[in-house]
This record gives structure tokens, sequence and C-alpha cells, in this order.
């Protein structure tokens, strides 16, 4: 389970910015289906990120995938080829000549592990992993680059062994992982099976998700959210096919590569001219709407992940969503129900602040005027209580109490508007 993440100079977090799925320790509000307890960790089942486009909302998600690239850019030990390090500075400041900086807290199999690294576009300057049991907490290893060499402390004589294994632009936690680590093995499990990003990018016909739609009971749970979001699909019918692709190398002689995807018919009610059902007829997905395809696509993730411990990240979750749909999906983020999934969610819909949403669930991304992303939580605002209790957060955000609003240049606007007014005489 995702705990904290902070991160320095990358993308357009220039400053080092934190976020975290910890929850506040004065809140009471909905604990019991809001929150969940891990030992002695209390956290948020689901995080809303609000802000104006270009804020930065979206490079959250993207620095957890640099430093998911960053631990697995590693090849076999026999190849000596330089792997580039994904090294993506702020560069609106002059920073290219500083270090990319990322910290994660993530709590798997009753332990809590800290794990920071920090690097630039030629090495990796240094890495710290511990990790906190109920015995306590251990150091596992740092490692420091002083100018000429790596100094190296492990916890265990293996892992020491190990460093002469490790070039400067691998991450040592990736050496581990390769000679099987267990608490290596523990971290690179949860990045590569535990979280899981949804946004636009992805290109769903291929999504192994879509393939369990042949599997009847898992079929069976998705149509129940479908059918609870009102979409009329009365079934859905999954079957693979082939697309050939040719290849790249473009050698006459070669036969072009076949892929296997899955193409999906959806099936919805026909009606004759008095609205007497006569029957159904088919869709294929492709022809259908954008919102139907999302929330097929969400469905199947939301059915599948169910209690198995994952962290879902979900970019511009109210694209093609109507508010009460994502109204729907929330309240199963943070039902009873969820035991231990995460949702981390970014939105433009200001309405959704309004939902029976803790404080310590709301965070929001705003851009300075040096085009610098600053992200921050609404429990960070001690003044909450204070207020009047019947304005809600969404009138008191789009009055500016909170930032993270868009602002339109009010001159430029009406000298573009007269201008259009005078090119159309």
């Amino acid at each position: 389970m995702l705990v904290d993440f902070s991160v320095k100079n990358c993308l357009s977090y220039k400053d080092e910015t934190s976020f975290s799925m910890v929850a506040g320790s004065r809140l009471r509000k909905w604990k019991d289906t809001h929150t969940m307890q891990l030992d002695s960790l209390c956290l948020v089942k689901s995080a809303f990120i609000f802000g104006p486009n270009g804020s930065g909302k979206s490079n959250l998600f993207t620095a957890i995938k640099v430093l998911r690239s960053l631990l697995f850019n590693f090849e076999s030990l026999n190849n000596v080829k330089q792997l580039r390090l994904p090294y993506q500075p702020f560069k609106l400041a002059r920073q290219q000549d500083k270090p990319t900086e990322f910290m994660i807290s993530i709590f798997l199999d009753g332990a809590l592990y800290d794990y920071e690294v920090q690097y630039n576009a030629a090495q990796v300057l240094f890495e710290r992993l511990s990790k906190t049991t109920r015995t306590g907490k251990e150091e596992l290893f740092v490692r420091q680059w002083d100018g000429t060499a790596y100094i190296y402390e492990t916890l265990q004589t293996t892992a020491q062994e190990l460093t002469k294994y490790t070039r400067n632009n691998t991450a040592f936690l990736s050496v581990l992982h390769v000679f099987n680590d267990p608490d290596a093995i523990q971290i690179f499990d949860w990045f590569l099976h535990k979280i899981l990003f949804l946004d636009e990018a992805n290109r769903l016909s291929s999504h192994p998700l879509i393939r369990k739609l042949e599997e009847e009971p898992f079929k069976k749970e998705v149509m129940k959210l479908l059918k609870i979001a009102d979409f009329s699909i009365q079934d859905v019918t999954a079957r693979r096919v082939e697309r050939r692709e040719k290849n790249t190398i473009g050698y006459e002689f070669d036969a072009s590569e076949v892929i296997q995807e899955v193409d999906i018919d959806l099936h919805y009610l026909a009606f004759d001219e008095l609205g007497a059902p006569i029957g159904t007829e088919t869709i294929n997905w492709t022809m259908d709407s954008k919102g139907t395809v999302r929330m097929l696509h969400l469905a199947c993730v939301m059915v599948d992940a169910y209690n198995k411990g994952k962290t879902i990240f979900i970019d511009e979750f109210d694209t093609a969503f109507h508010v009460s749909i994502c109204e729907f999906l929330m309240a199963i983020m943070n039902s009873k129900r969820n035991t231990s999934n995460q949702f981390v969610v970014t939105s433009h819909e200001i309405e959704l602040l309004d939902q029976p949403l803790r404080a310590d669930q709301i965070w929001f991304v705003n851009k300075s005027f040096k085009n610098e992303s600053e992200l921050y939580s609404l429990f960070d605002f001690v003044d909450l209580q204070k207020k009047r209790g019947d304005v809600t957060y969404a009138k008191r955000y789009l009055k500016g109490e909170f930032g993270a609003t868009p602002v339109i240049n009010e001159y430029l606007s009406e000298q573009y508007l007269e201008e259009a007014e005078v090119s159309k005489q």
C-alpha cells in the first residue's frame, strides 16, 4: 500500500513536493468506511486531486512512473550497453545540472519500506532503503557517491558482495532484486503488480483485463457495475481476434507479427415503434460512446482489483462521465466493501468536492507564476472547523479560498473579443 511519495526536480515539480495517503490524526469523520488500519498505520482509501488544466496533476502520476522506470532500468550483467536514466528535470529554472529526488514509503506484508534515491542524467548519486516492523527499524543499505567512488553501508554481507555488479546508472535496489533479495522482491512486486494507471494512453483492446471478459464469473461482476450505472447494456461478448503488424526491421522475408487482441460486442435491447422489446442488437465497442468504453474499462479494473491490495491511479476521473456516475464510483472506493484497495484520482469536477470526502482525502495542485507545480492538502487549512457548516468546499474553492483555480486574463480576453467583432465587419 502506498503511504507517502515525495518528488523534487522532476517535470513541473521543482521544489520538494509530498503526497500522503496517511489519515489525519484529528479526523474522526467516516473513519469506519473511508480509512483502513494497517498495524499502527491508518490510511485513507482514496485521494482526490483537483486543479486547473496544466497545473501538474497528471505529472504527479508520471513522476511515480519515472521512479518505476528507474528501478526497471537494468539489463543483463553481461551487457555492456549503457542505459539512459529517466532524467526529466524541471526545465524552466536551470535545474538540468541538479539531481532528481524521489522518496516513497510503502507498506507490504507487515513492514514499512522507505526508499530514497537521487540521480542525474549520468548516474545514481544516493540511495537508501530502510524497513520498519513491530520489532523496530533497520537500515538495509545506504549508497553514496562521494565524487570519485561509491560508499556502501549494508546490513547483510551478501548485499555488500553485490555492490561490484552495480553500475553507475543502475539502482542498487534493482541489483538486489535480480539476485533475489527478499525485501527487493517485495518492493518490485508492488511496482509491477500492485499499482495500476488508468488513463487515456491505455490501449484497451490489448489490455489483459479485457481478456478476462471471456470468463463468465468475471463478466457477471462487470455487468453488475454497468447496470447499476444505467448503461442499458444487456450483455457483453468478448472474442479473440488477430491483428497483423508489419515487422519494423523491414526485411522482405520476415513475416508480419501477429498480435492477439480482444474484440468486444455490446448487446442492447431493441424496440419496435410502439416501444415493445423485440430482442437485442449488437454494437461493437469501437462504435459506442467514449463514456461507455471508459466505464467498461474502469469496471474491469475495479472487479479484478477487488480486495487485492492494489493502488489504482485514475487520471481525469470525470472525463466522459456524468457526475452521478462519478459519485457511484466514489461510493464504491470509500465503502466497507473495499477493505484493501487504494484509489488516487485527478479531476476537474468541482461538484465532487462536496461528496462524502474527508479533508485528508482532498488535494489541490496549483501552478505558480514561475510555472512550478505546488501540491497541498485541504487538511493543511487549519481553520476548516471555524467556518460556517453550510458553506460547501465547492463554493469556497470557487471563491479562491484554497487556490488552484484557473485564472482568465480579463484584459486580454476583452481585447480578443473586440478584435473578433472588428474582423467580422
